[in-house]
């Protein structure tokens, strides 16, 4: 019987075949997938290059937008930039050939209508630019356009390129930075100029001690033989920075030491790092001034001293009869004669408010002044009042205080605390005339600031001002000896607040504020002439930092007026704060000058169209280092 077998026939080659089907398969997905993976890589590859060149192209347009809104005329006719294409939308098939978005987006490979550029007047997130005044065109932003061929994608998705777009936002934005010495002028020829023959010396501060915004080629003008020192400047205490907007070269050593810092020119503008800052409105109140005795609210002089309170002084008096508490000009001396009221049964039960000061005709043999230290109703008959300065006596509610028996037209000022409102007749001191802080609590912010709201001569300083010389003892007022002793001598201001034992102790507004930084060493432990500070609190007073707490604004100018500000003196001085003399056509001067060996000094930050340093001598400039506030710089915003 015959077996029957019931097997799969396999034809030859069928096994190999599935393999290679196997490896076809797989094979066409790997291509598909490395030709994907391949056409990705080329967009992104694109997609980043043209992200560079967007960037790129619109960092460059913002610099001339910002230089268009700093400096226009003057950046056009000392480096021939055109501005022209700024302000309505284009491509670059279009744009002029000096077009920095042009150029650099062709130097990363772009052209023509690939490049496209418009000017939008918001953009979404970024810090408000309102305070800066009228920006015509604040940003650009510039789109790229990339035409990418595809290979097997374009199998796929029946398109043989791919077109990637990037865009860039860009703009001038609000940046923090330490202030130098600021000049704002934005043509002028020797902006920032040094006279005669002064050395000035800047110590401490930001990176750059000095920026001068000025396109002019001779913007910085040093002759002869002034010298500006800044070997000293800078946080490290070994140099600083000098920057120039105009394309200038660099002074000689003779004229300009650096230290380890750089004469950087041309340099980007600053701008206005106060613009944002409100001026001050006019007070309720109206500004008063008296006359007190030597060492009543740190009156320095043993002749007296005229005390003005903070306040509105528009419309003051500056010369006739001033009763005291009445609105007398800040003309020192005096050219008013300051007036008192009397103490008599006639006013028995009247309500004197503070600070009332009077001088009483009946039983005051050495003609003294009074002053109520607190408002109250006076009582039922006429104290008897004490021959010695300092001492009090009660009358009802009200507490008389002795002090002293002043001049009536002082040659020394003392100012309380607070902010003056001033008029056209601003701050002037002639001859033989000294100023110092009060010691009064005032507006609680221990120290002044002087706004000059209608600009002209904001501060005139004669050359003999702040030269008495320091008194080295001092006899207080009695009714034996009334006027005190001796004449002609002001007590030196002593840094740290105290007195001098042989002068009275009469104490003084200390230079640092209780939260500030040490006194800087290259400042004596006393100084002599005249003496003013900004204040530590308050609107007005410098924004802190680290802790530390600086003087504020000093001077202030309205922006609205041109004004100057003439600082002399044939003495020492010492102003510490901030000092602001700006307007809309940038023509507002400082002017500082000393002619006292190494006896001038100035504390803080300046900010001015113009400043001339001169002089026979040196001035020590010693700058804010912490100081931070915002100027509008181009920036790269999305």
């Amino acid at each position: 019987m015959k077996r029957s077998h019931n097997t799969a026939r396999q034809l030859p080659g069928e096994s190999g075949q599935a393999a290679v089907l196997i490896l076809l398969l797989l094979s066409v997905f790997l291509l598909g997938f490395l030709g994907f993976a391949t056409d990705y890589s080329q967009v992104w590859a694109h997609r980043q290059s043209a992200q560079s060149a967007a960037d790129a192209a619109c960092q460059a347009g913002a610099a001339d937008l910002f230089l268009d809104y700093q400096n226009a005329s003057g950046t056009s006719n000392s480096y021939g930039l055109n501005f022209s294409w700024i302000g309505s939308a284009f491509s670059c098939s279009s744009a002029d050939a000096g077009n920095p978005v042009c150029e650099y987006a062709a130097t990363n490979g772009y052209s023509g209508s690939n490049v496209s550029v418009t000017f939008p007047t918001s953009v979404a997130g970024v810090p408000s630019l309102s305070g800066y005044g009228t920006i015509a065109n604040p940003y650009i932003q510039v789109t790229v356009s990339d035409s990418v061929p595809l290979t097997f994608s374009r199998f796929i998705l029946n398109m043989s390129t791919f077109t990637v777009k990037a865009s860039a936002t860009c703009g001038m934005s609000p940046v923090a930075v330490p202030i130098p010495l600021v000049v704002l002028n934005k043509t002028a020829s020797g902006s920032f100029s040094l006279n005669g023959t002064p050395t000035v010396s800047i110590y401490g501060g930001p990176p750059r001690s000095i920026q001068v915004d000025s396109s002019s080629a001779t913007a910085f003008s040093a002759g002869g033989s002034s010298l500006v020192d800044l070997h000293l400047a800078g946080p490290s205490l070994s140099g600083a920075d000098m920057g120039v907007f105009g394309n200038e070269s660099q002074p000689s050593a003779t004229n300009l030491i650096l230290g380890t810092g750089k004469w950087v020119s041309p340099a980007f503008p600053y701008g206005d790092p106060w613009a944002l800052i409100g001026s001050p409105s006019a007070p309720a109140n109206a500004g008063a001034v008296t006359s007190v005795g030597y060492g009543v609210n740190g009156c320095p002089d043993p002749a007296g001293c005229v005390e003005f309170s903070a306040g509105n002084y528009a419309g003051c008096s500056s010369n006739g009869n001033i009763s005291s508490g009445g609105k007398g000009c800040l003309v020192i001396p005096v050219k008013y004669t300051i007036t008192f009221g009397n103490r008599t049964s006639a006013n028995n039960a009247t309500t004197f408010t503070q600070g009332t000061a009077i001088r009483p005709t009946a039983s005051n043999g050495g003609n003294f002044v009074y002053v109520a230290t607190a408002t109250g109703k006076s009582g039922a008959t006429v104290p008897v009042w004490p021959q010695t300065r300092d001492l009090t006596v009660t009358d009802g509610a009200v507490i008389w205080k002795n002090v002293g028996n002043p001049t009536s037209k002082p040659n020394t000022a003392i100012f309380d605390p607070g902010v003056y409102y001033l008029d056209g007749n601003g701050i002037q001191l002639d001859s033989n005339s000294t100023v110092r802080p009060s010691t009064a609590t005032g507006d609680g912010s221990l120290g002044t600031t002087f706004y000059f709201s209608l600009g002209g001569t904001d501060v005139a300083v004669t050359s003999n001002s702040g030269k008495y010389s320091n008194c080295t003892s001092v006899t207080n007022p009695t009714s034996s000896s009334p006027s005190g002793s001796p004449s002609n001598c002001i007590m030196a201001y002593t840094i740290d607040g105290t007195g001098n034992s042989a002068t009275g102790n009469v104490l003084s507004q200390t230079l640092r504020c209780p939260s500030g930084p040490v006194n800087p060493s290259e400042v004596p432990a006393t100084v002599s002439g005249n003496i003013l500070l900004g204040p530590c609190t308050g609107t007005y007073a410098a924004a802190s930092s680290n802790g530390y707490q600086y003087r504020g604004f000093l001077f202030f100018q309205n922006r609205s007026y041109s004004g100057t500000a003439n600082w002399g003196g044939g003495g020492q001085f010492l102003l510490a704060g901030f000092m602001y003399f700006h307007d809309p056509s940038y023509l507002s001067t400082l002017n500082l000058s000393g002619n006292s060996a190494s006896g001038a000094y100035t504390l803080g930050n300046i900010v001015a169209d113009e400043v001339s340093l001169g002089g026979t001598s040196g001035i020590n400039m010693i700058l804010n280092p912490a100081s931070s506030y915002q100027i509008l710089r181009p920036t790269l915003l999305q």
